[in-house]
């Protein structure tokens, strides 16, 4: 179309040329300064369609000139024909109103090409921006990234970042088999056959270097087709993962370390406990055996003697029965399930009628909400806080339990009148063993026992306490 456009414009001017020479009689210099002009332009026109012979220019390109160029000619023709129509109507032919009209065409077409040609460099630029950022990405980025090519030997590397080149040498130009390190032949057809769908696709791999293994996650993204090459173009991304696998598999190791440490650990407990039984059983009953038989025939030292062992007997069965708690919290414990924790804490209250009427105590409580919990260890936990609050208080104490729905927990609250926590053993007090200046004859485990249930249940347990003011202790279970 541009070729013919092209040579009907050649035809018109070769005309003119004749009809001023040799017709008209006129100077053939000045007919061909005339045309000189045209003819320069029609000769770009001609150049401009061999380059788009040659190829040199997508078709986008092409039809974008030839609808310019075609509108162009036509509006142009339409335009000069139709005021010269209408001078050629009224017998007079006006040059200066011909020459005016063509200036309004070429102004108009000059501004709309050159706001195209603007819109075209202002999008050059910001796709030129893109291309220069991305490139820093891609030279810059920690990630192995290769340029992928799928031709008809498989995919080839066409570029590599520096990352790339530094993790497997330099491999542009090889076939798959070398330029996709770690992969197997499946993995490799996988990846050809998703750059040719334009699928993302991902996997993990091992990569066995010179310097020992290294995993590594892939990824391959399909980005297009290459014009010049005629192939399907994907990048691929190495994201080097050894030392998080690393970590995760010394970090399982641990675990099944500690996990086989807590196992022993609560067997050597279960194991003790059970074989102390027996010797503590024997020597109260010796000891008691001894006060029957030769209970006259012994002095108050001796006496005293023997309710010292007693008392000590008495106390170790204590705290063997409480280290036997302690170990089954985790390897006894029940599912959880909904628990009214009203109807809980009432057993409770049951089960302490007769240290609470010895002590002369008043145990308050209010409307505790329902939680998810294992019920008995919930249970244990009341009575543990409870107990310790009546036994180490002084005179008759009063213990005021209440509970509270938050927005992802239910915190219990149990608070006494008694002597209160100084703060420094506050964080202590839930140790294995540990007791503060207010727990002289208790065995120590009871709070450590309410603290390995609430890590059972992946709470939190902790005190709010001024020495002389009581103290108050707070659980908080998570909402499930």
């Amino acid at each position: 179309m541009l070729s013919g456009i092209g040579l009907v414009l050649t035809g018109v001017l070769l005309y003119d040329v004749y009809e001023d020479w040799m017709i008209q009689g006129n100077a053939l210099v000045s007919t061909v300064v005339e045309n000189a002009l045209p003819f320069a332009l029609l000769l770009g026109l001609f150049y401009t369609v061999g380059e788009l012979w040659r190829g040199e220019y997508g078709d986008a390109f092409v039809e974008s000139v030839t609808v310019w160029t075609v509108g162009g000619t036509v509006v142009t023709a339409l335009l000069v024909g139709w005021v010269v129509g209408i001078q050629s109507a009224q017998n007079e032919l006006k040059p200066w109103i011909i020459v005016l009209q063509t200036t309004v065409i070429g102004a108009t077409a000059g501004l709309l090409v050159g706001r195209r040609t603007a819109t075209v460099e202002r999008a050059r630029d910001r796709s030129r921006h893109r291309r220069e950022r991305f490139e820093s990405l891609f030279q810059n980025t920690p990630a192995a990234i290769a340029d992928l090519r799928l031709g008809t030997d498989g995919l080839v590397v066409e570029k590599a970042n520096p990352e790339f080149d530094a993790q497997f040498g330099d491999v542009r130009g090889n076939p798959s088999e070398a330029a996709l390190p770690g992969l197997d032949d499946g993995t490799r057809r996988t990846f050809q056959r998703a750059t040719a769908t334009g699928e993302r696709y991902t996997v993990e791999t091992t990569h066995y270097a010179p310097n020992g293994p290294k995993y590594f996650v892939v990824q391959l993204v399909p980005y297009g087709t290459d014009v010049g090459t005629d192939g399907t173009r994907s990048y691929i991304l190495y994201q080097d993962v050894t030392d998080i696998r690393e970590a995760e598999a010394k970090l399982k190791r641990t675990v099944e370390q500690l996990e086989r440490s807590n196992e022993q650990l609560q067997q050597f407990a279960y194991v003790a406990s059970h074989d102390l039984q027996e010797p503590l059983r024997m020597v109260a009953s010796y000891v008691d055996l001894l006060a029957t038989e030769y209970g006259d025939e012994l002095d108050d030292e001796a006496d005293e003697y023997i309710d010292f062992a007693v008392d000590g007997a008495q106390r170790m069965q204590s705290m063997i029965d409480a280290l036997l708690r302690y170990s089954r919290v985790h390897t006894q414990g029940e599912s959880f399930e909904e628990v009214d924790s009203e109807a809980v804490f009432e057993r409770v209250l049951r089960d302490l009628e007769l240290l609470i009427a010895e002590a002369d105590a008043t145990v308050t409580h209010d409307n505790l909400p329902s939680v998810v919990v294992d019920e008995n260890q919930l249970g244990q936990l009341f009575q543990n806080l409870v107990s310790n609050a009546i036994e180490h208080s002084d005179g008759s104490p009063t213990v005021h339990v209440s509970g509270e729905e938050r927005e992802d927990a239910v915190v219990f609250t149990v608070a006494d009148d008694g002597p209160g926590i100084p703060p420094d053993q506050q964080g202590r007090v839930f140790e294995l063993f540990e007791q503060s200046h207010r727990d002289d004859e208790g065995t120590g485990i009871g709070l450590a026992i309410c603290q390995r249930i609430v890590n059972r249940h992946e709470g939190d347990i902790w005190i709010e306490s001024t020495p002389g003011e009581g103290a108050t202790f707070h659980v908080s279970f998570p909402k499930r």
